[in-house]
């Protein structure tokens, strides 16, 4: 894999997990999954997994309207079977900007590209 093609593989997942694609989002993230939030104040607050397929799950049942796939990509890089992506995303939260600076890290495992850790920053 190269960068370009980590670029479109971040927008593939940025589209299919705003639009609340449950199996898309089991596949595409690692067993191992850690994301870890850092609110503008400092404080951290992680997620794992099962709260990530959960929370997806919760708002495909409920229908909730698609968030804002808008993503700046700044960086991203492809080294043998690690990747990583950094990039500013605005979640457009219930019709107001919502900024956060994303930080993926990709592994090539189990035949496929995976999110193994993500990270986010609260911008405003």
């Amino acid at each position: 894999m190269n960068s370009e093609n980590l670029i479109k593989l971040t927008r593939e997942l940025i589209y299919e997990a705003t639009h609340f694609n449950v199996s898309y989002v089991k596949q595409i993230y690692a067993e191992n999954l850690l994301i870890v939030k850092v609110e503008k104040n400092g404080t951290v607050d992680t997620m794992n997994k099962e709260q990530l397929v959960g929370f997806v799950q919760s708002n495909s049942d409920a229908k909730v309207t698609p968030f804002s796939t808008k993503a700046e990509i700044h960086y991203a890089v492809c080294d043998g079977n690690m990747g990583m992506v950094v990039m500013t995303r605005d979640l457009e939260l219930n019709g107001k900007s919502d900024p956060k600076f994303f930080t993926l890290i990709w592994e090539y495992s189990s035949e496929r590209w995976q999110v193994v850790k993500e990270s986010y920053l609260v911008i405003n």
